[in-house]
């Protein structure tokens, strides 16, 4: 049967009140506490339901859905999609192209180019189109043209990079600011810089701490705790488990569920050295680190990385520096499909300690040393959270630094 033209109708606010049902009754019977943080929720469901008539669009269920869920007071009450109609979104067709560089301007009526990202060497695959073998340029050049249009600083360059996908422009540079000598290639925008300031941003950060440690305290950053991150983890943490210190950052941590594979690395302990002629002896288990560790959190790293502050901290595994996270850890472990293909979760999984506290929810995991990186100095260049790890590994390892255990005498049998 070919169902390609088939039709059928839906009394929307008929399968509206019924969506609404259901994402209330998802509540009342997997939200994580069954007094539902004290509010009477059939008393909510009836207050929200009246609102229904009123609604004209799939989009304004979904608002008054997480008004009602917004009663709790809790995080991860997510509710989107649904049927918004038969017409799919699609990208706009022409987009800003970039060219994965930071452009300034000068004295001369010509932007330079003071920083041309990519590649590092942490990843050398991420680069801007402008770094290729053929092309003869470097941080300090200027840029002259696009697509034969001279650009002036009193304009904005990009205008000239309104593209479609697969379009190539002409870039025209010199070292100079002047047309008189001048070199063009042909180039692929891209469509998103992320990646690339990304990736610089974790070079520089790394520089900065090897340079300002005298290479004894190693850095690394977390960017969420998925599956995908225990490998982003596991690339640093084998460069850098043997020195004496290591930050790990987690600011803007975007949550998941495997903090725990990474605590246990950082839980296991040297129990022997291992000892072969010639060479010097070596740890065992060889994944171990001895040197001292902190954690770097702010209000931007949120659900399973704040549990990874807390796993930390209760673990005694070293300091956390920054500010009170997200305080979000009442979190979800699956999500329920509505009628017409939308999604409702429900805070299901929540946490407490030890001493029958509730953690994290609405607080945020707090630091051990409480420091701010605010407008004016972030604006100078500082990062004072980061400064503040590396001044304070570095007075542990000066005081308390680990030392290996001599080789005994070698047995006479």
């Amino acid at each position: 049967i070919n169902l390609n033209d088939m039709t059928y109708y839906v009394k929307v606010r008929e399968e509206w009140n019924q969506i609404f049902s259901d994402a209330w009754r998802w509540y009342r019977d997997f939200f994580y506490d069954p007094n539902m943080h004290g509010r009477d929720w059939k008393a909510m469901g009836e207050k929200y339901r009246a609102y229904i008539p009123q609604l004209t669009s799939r989009g304004d269920l979904n608002w008054l859905l997480s008004q009602m869920v917004g009663e709790l007071c809790v995080s991860h009450t997510y509710v989107w999609g649904g049927d918004y109609g038969p017409v799919e979104r699609q990208w706009p067709k022409t987009y800003t192209g970039l060219l994965g560089v930071d452009l300034e301007k000068t004295g001369t009526g010509f932007y330079r180019f003071a920083k041309i990202y990519g590649p590092t060497q942490y990843n050398c695959d991420l680069k801007s189109p402008l770094v290729r073998p053929d092309i003869h340029l470097k941080e300090g050049d200027f840029l002259i043209a696009i697509n034969g249009h001279k650009v002036k600083t009193d304009e904005n360059p990009y205008k000239y990079l309104q593209v479609t996908r697969g379009q190539k422009v002409k870039i025209t540079v010199n070292s100079k600011p002047s047309k008189i000598g001048s070199k063009t290639y042909e180039i692929e925008p891209v469509r998103s810089e992320y990646s690339l300031r990304y990736e610089r941003w974790i070079a520089d950060n790394i520089k900065k701490v090897l340079k300002e440690s005298n290479g004894q305290i190693g850095y690394l950053h977390l960017t969420a705790m998925s599956s995908s991150n225990v490998a982003q983890f596991d690339k640093y943490w084998r460069a850098f488990r043997y020195k004496k210190g290591l930050i790990i950052d987690v600011r803007g941590n975007g949550g998941g569920w495997t903090e725990y594979f990474i605590i246990d690395k950082l839980e296991r302990k040297m129990t022997a050295q291992n000892c072969l002629n010639g060479m010097i002896p070596f740890r065992y288990p060889g994944s171990v680190s001895n040197g001292h560790i902190a954690v770097v959190s702010n209000e931007y790293n949120g659900s399973d990385g704040e549990a990874f502050v807390e796993d930390f901290k209760a673990n005694k595994l070293g300091t956390v520096i920054g500010v009170p996270s997200w305080g979000g850890l009442v979190g979800i472990i699956n999500g329920q499909k509505t009628l017409d293909n939308g999604t409702v979760h429900q805070s299901n999984n929540a946490f407490y300690g030890k001493d029958r506290k509730w953690l994290v929810e609405n607080h945020g995991a707090d630091p051990d040393i409480l420091v701010e990186n605010d407008p004016a100095s972030r604006m100078a260049g500082h990062d004072k959270q980061l400064e503040t790890a590396i001044k304070m590994l570095l007075k542990q390892i000066k005081e308390n630094p680990y030392k290996f255990p001599p080789k005994p005498d070698y047995p006479v049998k």
